[in-house]
């Protein structure tokens, strides 16, 4: 075999590079496998760690609103909110149900968790009421936050006729709006306004 490759030099270099191409494929693979394997348990911990917030926050009382860590009273209540909807067979009617206030909580939760890269995911994926109330909610985060989520919230209005969707402007508001989500500003007012306001939620 040896041989036959020195008598063909082109062949013995042609079967080194495929050698070569099939080894860096299977590294590749192995590096992906491992990528995918890290994100997956990374996804598990969230969804144990969101499941142990909403069993601790399901049921509330004056006490636990009070003693709570607004981050996590926030998510938790969310949490909450959202499998109490979600299993009921009508989640329209359930969702009517809830006051003003679990709805603004239960839609800043999705608008949270949804624009972890851009705000205007949260917008393209949803519509009313879940939208009128995240703005509503918008309100309790400040003014310059507000202003941003009406923008984009009169952006993707199909009904609005005087505000177009401009791709430029929905990135700057984007770029606008990430702090207060990455920073976990808008977790911890929304904490703060469940423990401002318990009879809304007991």
């Amino acid at each position: 075999m040896i041989e036959y490759y020195k008598s063909h030099p082109a062949l013995a270099v042609l079967m080194a590079a495929l050698i070569i191409f099939a080894v860096i494929v299977f590294i590749k693979a192995v590096v992906s496998s491992e990528k995918r394997a890290k994100k997956n348990q990374e996804i598990i911990k969230k969804l144990e760690a969101d499941k142990k917030l909403r069993e601790k926050f399901t049921t509330l009382t004056a006490e636990l609103i009070s003693s709570a860590d607004s981050v996590e009273l926030f998510r938790g209540v969310g949490f909450a909110l959202q499998k109490r909807v979600a299993d009921k067979s009508d989640m329209n009617a359930e969702f009517d149900l809830l006051t003003d206030g679990q709805k603004c909580v239960y839609s800043m939760l999705v608008l949270a968790d949804e624009s972890e890269k851009a705000l205007s995911d949260f917008f393209r994926a949803n519509g009313r009421p879940l939208t009128d109330y995240a703005l509503k909610a918008s309100e309790i985060i400040g003014a310059e936050f507000a202003e941003t989520v009406k923008f984009e919230y009169d952006a993707y209005d199909s009904d609005n006729e005087e505000v177009s969707c401009i791709p430029a402007e929905i990135t700057e508001a984007d770029k606008k709006a990430a702090p207060f989500i990455s920073d976990g500003t808008v977790s911890k007012l929304m904490g703060e306004y469940i423990k401002a306001n318990p009879a809304e939620f007991i």
